[in-house]
């Protein structure tokens, strides 16, 4: 992905469909290898209005990746592979292989390829650095890890994607009931568009949640997103639709079906200092039709940008405050702040 802005750049990321391709900020090992590396961390203060709830403070290493590159610009063919690691607690998983997986590039704007790969559903996505805001409360439950083989097509503004996989959610190697995944999207100078369909049939026998009763899932997601730029001025608007999920959101709230949506602006006084302000809401509803969770969330972002080119380097202040009826994301009802730092190189 291009390293010369935030939020477009991982907009245009996703629309190349997370192919490798080359960054202004990639480290070049040889003959069409290359290495970027990320880093994200900081600081975190919760003041809930639960009654009974106590401060929360934490200082952790969110993530930090490197993701190898390999290009054979004669043929088109391309191999990706993503190493992350964490050094916070909100993850068993410390270290993993996170994505890795080959392809080709044809003529005419065909290519495919075929391996462990990240959907490139939702306009904030799996990527933490991908966001303006750190402390993203959307409540989106996208597609994530996936295993199995996505091809695309590009032709001027429009692009088309589909991907078949063991899951579009579960990445659980079974491709005895395959998973589908499709996008539509259109890219311009000033404006930037996705519409992203997910289906997966989920079984009881491959629960992974610790329910052993629930019923097979038709699990299902219709993710859509638009971006307009206009000079120093960026405008966002996010829906998803999803139906049954079978998420845990907390131990005592479990997820069928659900909606959320959400509106983003971002302003840049100058080449250093930029301002996010972002404001979602999301409501999900157990099998019985029941409202489990009924929640919305306004952030503030200050952002300094101390590097901006081969290497990125940020500092950044969120302040949010969210109002509803249950913990969403880990984070309870009442005000959030963090301050953190994300390094691009």
């Amino acid at each position: 992905m291009t390293k010369s802005t935030t939020i477009l750049s991982a907009s245009i990321a996703a629309s190349a469909l997370l192919l490798p391709v080359s960054s202004q900020g990639s480290i070049e090992l040889g003959p069409g290898f290359a290495v970027i590396g990320q880093f994200d961390g900081g600081y975190r203060f919760v003041d809930p209005t639960e009654e009974g709830s106590q401060h929360q403070q934490t200082f952790s290493s969110n993530e930090f990746q490197l993701d190898f590159d390999y290009i054979h610009t004669d043929s088109g063919l391309f191999a990706h592979v993503e190493l992350e690691a964490r050094t916070s607690d909100q993850t068993d998983n410390q270290f993993r292989a996170e994505a890795a997986f080959i392809g080709r590039n044809f003529a005419e704007g065909v290519g495919f390829k075929v391996g462990k790969f990240i959907s490139p559903s939702g306009y904030e996505g799996a990527e933490a650095w991908d966001r303006f805001t750190r402390t993203t409360a959307f409540g989106g439950i996208f597609a994530y890890l996936q295993n199995g083989v996505a091809g695309y097509y590009r032709s001027g503004i429009f692009n088309v994607y589909g991907a078949v996989v063991d899951g579009a959610w579960s990445a659980d190697n079974d491709f005895t009931d395959p998973s589908a995944e499709i996008q539509f999207g259109v890219t311009t100078e000033a404006f930037v568009s996705r519409l992203t369909i997910a289906l997966e049939k989920y079984n009881a026998d491959d629960n992974l949640d610790g329910i052993p009763d629930h019923p097979p899932q038709d699990r299902s997601m219709i993710n859509v997103w638009g971006q307009y730029s206009l000079g120093a001025l960026v405008l966002a608007a996010e829906y998803n639709l999803l139906a049954d999920m079978n998420q845990v959101l907390s131990p005592a709230a479990t997820a069928w079906d659900g909606e959320a949506a959400m509106l983003f602006a971002k302003y840049s006084f100058n080449e250093h200092w930029k301002l996010g302000l972002r404001y979602s809401q999301a409501e999900y509803e157990d099998r019985e039709g029941q409202t489990v969770s009924d929640s919305s969330e306004l952030t503030l972002t200050p952002r300094y940008q101390i590097l901006d080119g081969a290497v990125e380097w940020d500092f950044r202040a969120d302040f949010r405050w969210q109002d509803g009826d249950n913990e969403i994301a880990g984070v309870y009802d009442g005000f959030l702040f963090e301050l953190g730092t994300t390094l691009r190189f």
